[in-house]
């Protein structure tokens, strides 16, 4: 009985350490996800302020002033929105918000 509950113990985080792993790149560095990347991504780039002027459009990323065609990083600007922007490198596109996604929307009623 204690040969066959060891066996399937054994079948078990092998078959659990086969599904794990082909998941995973293994010429990749240890611990390297490309979702963690892209979220590290999101998080550096921080959309602090959008001024829309005369035909001039700028905005504050990191506390860096920024027009359209400016680059930050490897970035680019491309598009400014009313509350985002859009930049763009060789092989990504991110959508900066001005307010946090998650926020809570508050309404103030007299």
């Amino acid at each position: 009985m204690c040969k066959l509950i060891t066996s399937l113990f054994i079948c078990f985080f092998l078959f659990s350490g086969i599904v794990s792993a082909g998941s995973i790149d293994p010429t990749g560095p240890f611990g390297y996800s490309q979702k963690s990347i892209e979220k590290e991504a999101k998080r550096a780039l921080v959309l602090e302020s959008i001024i829309h002027g005369d035909g001039v459009h700028t905005v504050v990323i990191n506390g860096q002033v920024m027009k359209p065609s400016d680059t930050i990083g490897e970035y680019k600007l491309i598009a400014v929105n009313d509350q985002s922007v859009v930049l763009r490198s060789k092989t990504q596109r991110l959508k900066l918000h001005i307010f946090n996604e998650n926020a809570v929307n508050v309404s103030v009623v007299n």
